[in-house]
């Protein structure tokens, strides 16, 4: 058996000592891995029946040798492909297929869940299983996003993205001749996503500065070393070589643990994702494909928000202007503009997006009080913001040595909806986030704009 990240037998440890249900115990990350899943059944679920979930390509890329395996052992597996909704072109993890998979799980309260497949299908599975209270294991067939691990499942909900509480599949069978085979773009999506590592977590520590919002520092140590590795080998992860997408993987599954110990997608996710869940939303609504993969969009997010993030900590305490801030956002009146401002959104999603921005936002006094703090402590706050970042070229070049997307418009995305995606993707959720105080500042429409035509042009 391949050895384990150190970092990662020590986290499986605790729940493979007292089988913690909805906790990860297992990890098989080798070439071959595939091979393992009838020996752990054996062990640890004799005579389970498997439920085995996943789509049309998924089921090609390791389902069938899946469930070739069981059945050569005597295994009795029931097969599930998921197939897109009517008029949809790919799988989307929404509540309606996920209620189907429940009523199917729940027609067989003793079958074991095993999804085959990467973002959508292993959170499909996730959050049905999660919902009837049961274990289920997962065969990722692409190091494609960061999600395996992690307590929580992005789920798209009347429409909106929202961040859903899960629990982790108990076991991890990731073959590494799998995950090399995949597609370059899944694994590149992958990387993309895991980019976002320094700038999620440097919103996570602005909004413990300005707002409190409790910070735990173990997530992001989790990862430091591992993350440099993972830029060190962009190139290797871009020729699917073996070495470069096992790391890849271990800094997914290593990223997907950040969130459980963070109890919340905030090491991991800060204001880049909301840029991705924005065009996600937008192109849903209008039924159009969606411009490109979570983590492909995430990439090209990161950059624009290290971008941005240059900017805030170069500016100086004596550049906060408190009395034009508070002059802007006297009162809330401004929110009665919020179905102009998110004109290419249901109205439902709008009265949705009112809530969660009212939930942050700030007016009059009370945010006077706020940026009064802000600029007294802003030399301390922006050298720990400083500590936390990378510049933003070190992370260009890493998408471009690994052959991700870098740019907004390869994907589709025109300039003017680029900026504008950066000016008002903070009103989709409640979380403070580094967006919210360079607007609360009256800074960031101009900087998006300076932003997005840097991104386009370098």
């Amino acid at each position: 058996m391949t050895p384990l990240h150190p970092a990662l037998d020590r986290l499986l440890a605790p729940a493979r000592a007292d089988r913690t249900a909805g906790r990860t115990r297992w990890v098989s990350l080798r070439p071959g891995a595939l091979d393992d899943v009838h020996g752990w059944l054996a062990a640890e679920l004799a005579d389970a029946e498997v439920i085995l979930v996943a789509d049309a390509h998924t089921y090609e890329a390791a389902g069938e040798a899946v469930e070739a395996r069981l059945g050569d052992a005597g295994v009795t597996v029931r097969r599930l492909v998921l197939e897109p909704r009517p008029g949809d072109d790919h799988l989307v993890c929404e509540d309606g297929v996920i209620r189907a998979l429940k009523t199917v799980l729940a027609a067989h309260p003793t079958g074991f869940p095993i999804a085959v497949g990467a973002g959508t299908v292993n959170d499909t599975v996730k959050m049905a299983a999660h919902e009837l209270d049961r274990d289920y294991a997962v065969v990722p067939t692409a190091a494609s996003m960061n999600g395996y691990t992690s307590l929580i499942a992005a789920v798209l909900v009347g429409g909106v993205k929202r961040t859903l509480p899960a629990r982790q599949p108990v076991a991890i069978f990731a073959d590494v001749d799998v995950l090399a085979a995949a597609p370059p773009y899944l694994n590149q999506a992958g990387f993309g996503d895991l980019l976002s590592k320094p700038y999620s977590d440097s919103d996570w520590i602005l909004s413990h500065l300005v707002r409190d919002v409790p910070y735990n520092s173990a997530p992001a140590e989790l990862l430091d070393e591992i993350f440099k590795e993972l830029l060190d080998k962009a190139r290797a992860v871009g020729r699917a070589d073996q070495d470069g997408i096992r790391v890849l993987m271990e800094t997914i599954l290593l990223s997907g643990f950040s969130m459980t110990i963070a109890g919340s997608s905030a090491p991991a996710s800060g204001g880049e994702h909301l840029v991705s869940h924005y065009w996600d939303m937008e192109q849903l609504h209008h039924g159009r494909p969606l411009f490109g993969l979570h983590g492909t969009q995430v990439g090209v997010a990161t950059r624009a928000s290290a971008l941005l993030f240059e900017r805030l900590v170069a500016l100086e305490a004596d550049a906060i202007d408190v009395d034009a801030a508070v002059a802007r956002r006297a009162d809330a009146g401004w929110l009665d503009d919020l179905e102009a401002l998110h004109d290419t959104l249901s109205a439902d999603i709008v009265a949705e997006i009112r809530d969660q921005l009212g939930q942050k936002q700030l007016h009059g006094e009370a945010l006077r009080a706020e940026l009064e703090r802000v600029r007294a402590g802003w030399p301390e706050m922006r050298e720990r913001l400083r500590a936390s970042l990378m510049p933003a070229a070190r992370i260009t070049q890493a998408l471009r040595e690994a052959g991700c997307v870098d740019r907004a418009s390869t994907m589709g995305v025109a300039l003017d909806h680029l900026v504008k995606t950066l000016r008002v993707c903070r009103h989709i959720r409640s979380r403070y986030v580094a967006l919210d105080l360079m607007d609360d500042l009256g800074l960031l429409d101009g900087w998006a704009a300076e932003v997005a035509h840097e991104l386009e042009t370098t």
